[in-house]
């Protein structure tokens, strides 16, 4: 069990990000697109808002973790996959999310 403890951590951090990532793409992007009107304003928001790009990297990380869960893998080569794979869907949820906003902020800094 203590060998695979890794793997069961990496799933499960995996499965917060992909719920996290579905909230997302559920609820805060139409709000986002609506109050952005007919089109983002950067590049970074078009593309964080677009249809592709949050599935993309939220269903490739799970494709890694899934892979990693097969027995045929050495323990570190399962790590290597699992935490690619939360990686992916954690930092495309990150860029999603700092992207869809940062527009907003762009000109209130003061000085």
């Amino acid at each position: 069990m203590r060998k695979h403890a890794t793997l069961i951590a990496l799933s499960v951090l995996e499965l917060c990000a992909a719920a996290l990532a579905a909230f997302f793409w559920l609820v805060m992007r139409p709000d986002l697109l609506a109050s952005y009107g007919t089109r983002p304003a950067s590049f970074g928001a078009a593309l964080s808002l677009s249809g592709w790009f949050i599935p993309t990297t939220g269903l490739g990380g799970a494709a890694m973790v899934l892979v990693a869960i097969l027995p045929h893998w050495r323990t570190k080569t399962r790590t290597y996959l699992a935490s690619t794979g939360f990686l992916c869907t954690a930092f495309g949820l990150v860029f999603a999310i700092w992207a869809s906003y940062a527009p907003f902020f762009e000109g209130t800094r003061s000085g």
